[in-house]
């Protein structure tokens, strides 16, 4: 009897994006651009996720690839032929869209993207979507030279392939997807666009100069490689960009990489930022913003010592005694069975230039040395902490190819979530607790007018007028005072 859960068979079921024979990328691009406009219109919630980005409705889909336009230009007219167009229609909102498609390492190219662009300006269309694998910039746009005031009639929205899956993957771990041959649908595209036979994804790297930025590292001479060094720094946005959304989609919130205001809005500031670090600290180095956790999951990459450092930053009580506030962390540590041993736990103390360092070996038996600065002296009690910090620094494989170098940070960045950070609290205050002393209410056999006009005092006194109370001191100082952290 032939048994259909053998791997063999499995391996042999029909699939609705088969990956053979595709054989030039040309021909990636033309499968990956009808397999996508066909998944958004016919899975009506990963459509609307994709149209809702892009400031659309949430209206009825439809979508259309390779669609001729004759456009007047200096020259004459020529046709002009998008990869795809979206349209979403909801009662008198006719909203359409031309998408701009890449696969593989092919950039977008910016006169193809001035073209259509204005193209959509001129024919009436509401936007304009850029996919490929480069990573959209801080404020969304694709890294490409936009015109602002065409912009501001025609905005213009940049996903890379890692975002589409991200959605796609979201979808269909929370199981939002209603109809069941709709989410079966789903997943064979995601399993389509991430089989490497697609041609579709190409993983990150850090440039072609890379190699050259690791030597000029070595001997202290990045400055004279500035140029090299900003394409690199491009790169590097971009997989913090990627390693956002790559956890996004297998934790189910949104995650988003650290910036500044400004940065968002000016994605060369983001830029000039990570190249004046690199250039001053010899690295690269972000942090990634993951909703409801104890804090921030920063990411160095150090250029010279070739290594990869990943940490958060666990702000600490700020009630009770020295020793209390330091064992709040360390109760914590003794849930963390699986962090590495060689992991690193600072103490910062607040208003000193001192610091408390231990590894996780060292804490599993003993944990006084958090008590004690680098020197080996012991902390006066009157000193607190001012941030707790784990780092881990795991051995990086660097003499291979930069995409290698980035798989193993990728690898390594969610085994310190999940080891660590996940598991990790944040502090929380205790509840304010009011004054001891009972506050007599008006009684409930009053009328609503004698209770508005007959002021009560705390202790159950009538008034003819209000007064402010003679012991507003004292009920201030009783109101604010707090008991000791719980915790």
């Amino acid at each position: 009897m032939v048994d259909f859960e053998n791997k063999e068979i499995k391996d042999h079921a029909v699939r609705l994006f088969p990956t053979a024979h595709i054989k030039s990328p040309k021909e990636a691009e033309i499968r990956a651009t009808a397999s996508l406009l066909a998944m958004i219109q016919a899975v009506s919630e990963f459509g609307r996720a994709i149209v809702r980005v892009a400031d659309g409705p949430a209206g009825k889909l439809s979508c259309y690839t390779e669609v001729n336009f004759k456009v007047e230009g200096s020259e004459g007219s020529e046709n002009i032929r998008p990869d795809g167009i979206i349209r979403a229609v909801r009662g008198k909102t006719d909203w359409k869209a031309i998408v701009e498609v890449k696969v593989g390492n092919a950039p977008l190219e910016q006169d193809q993207f001035d073209c259509y662009h204005k193209m959509a300006k001129d024919e009436g269309f509401d936007a304009v979507i850029t996919i490929s694998n480069q990573a959209a910039l801080a404020n969304g746009l694709p890294p490409l030279s936009v015109d602002r005031r065409r912009c501001r009639k025609v905005p213009v929205f940049q996903f890379s392939w890692e975002r589409l899956m991200s959605i796609a993957r979201m979808l269909s771990r929370k199981q939002e997807i209603q109809d069941l041959d709709q989410s079966w649908m789903l997943d064979e595209w995601i399993r389509y666009v991430a089989d490497p036979d697609s041609k579709i994804i190409e993983p990150p790297d850090l440039g072609a100069h890379w190699k050259d930025i690791l030597k000029a590292a070595r001997v202290e001479i990045l400055d004279e490689k500035s140029r090299m060094l900003e394409d690199v720094a491009k790169h590097w946005a971009g997989f913090l960009r990627k390693s956002a959304l790559r956890l996004s989609a297998k934790l189910g919130v949104g995650v988003e990489p650290r910036v500044t205001r400004t940065e968002e809005k000016d994605p060369n500031t983001r830029i000039k930022n990570i190249l004046d670090d690199a250039l001053k600290n010899n690295r690269l180095s972000g942090a990634l913003k993951i909703p409801h956790t104890a804090g921030d999951l920063s990411i160095v990459l150090d250029l010279k010592t070739r290594c990869a450092q990943f940490g958060v930053v666990i702000d600490p009580p700020i009630e009770g005694r020295q020793k209390t506030r330091v064992t709040w962390l360390t109760r914590q540590l003794k849930g963390l069975s699986e962090a590495p041993n060689d992991m690193a736990v600072v103490i910062k103390w607040a208003g000193k230039r001192m610091f408390s360092r231990a590894t996780m070996r060292d804490l599993r038996t003993d944990e006084s040395p958090l008590m004690r600065d680098t020197d080996g002296n012991l902390i006066s009690k009157d000193i607190f902490p001012g941030e707790f910090r784990l780092e881990w620094t795991p051995a990086l494989e660097t003499r291979r190819s930069s995409t290698k170098v980035l798989e193993g940070i990728s690898n390594n960045l969610e085994r310190f979530y999940q080891q660590v950070v996940q598991k990790l609290d944040r502090y929380v205050p205790p509840t304010p607790k009011l004054s001891a002393e009972v506050i007599h209410l008006p009684s409930s056999e009053m009328s609503e007018e004698e209770r508005t006009q007959t002021p009560v005092t705390e202790h159950g006194d009538k008034q003819n007028a209000p007064a402010t109370s003679t012991k507003q001191g004292e009920a201030s100082e009783s109101e604010n005072t707090i008991g000791p952290n719980p915790k």
